[in-house]
């Protein structure tokens, strides 16, 4: 199973309850920093569940190939996305390109 939890993007907004992340096998942030202040991961680390060493990756760390994502079909993945702005530009480019190819 896969979970994308994105609409934490402010304070005080949460999606999942923290447990959620807790029993994940892999929790992957867009930005380490950002959701430990504002994201899914805020709300775990605040209930004392999570710690920010168990944080799989950052988003870019996967993409870039330094960290695998899912490495058995069992596991559960999931991922707090509180939007960056360079990773929303570069995923508008891919599209566009694509698109218009």
């Amino acid at each position: 199973m896969h979970i994308t939890a994105l609409g934490s993007d402010a304070p005080g907004k949460q999606e999942l309850d923290a447990g959620c992340l807790a029993r994940a096998d892999r929790v992957v942030v867009d930005r380490l920093a950002q959701c430990a202040r504002f994201g899914e991961l805020s709300h775990a680390l605040a209930a004392g569940i999570l710690r920010e060493t168990d944080v799989w990756a950052q988003l870019g760390e996967i993409v870039a190939g330094k960290r695998p994502g899912r490495t058995d079909d069992r596991q559960i993945t999931m991922c707090d996305l509180t939007g960056v702005g360079f990773q929303d530009t570069a995923i508008a480019a891919l599209a566009w390109g694509r698109a218009h190819t």
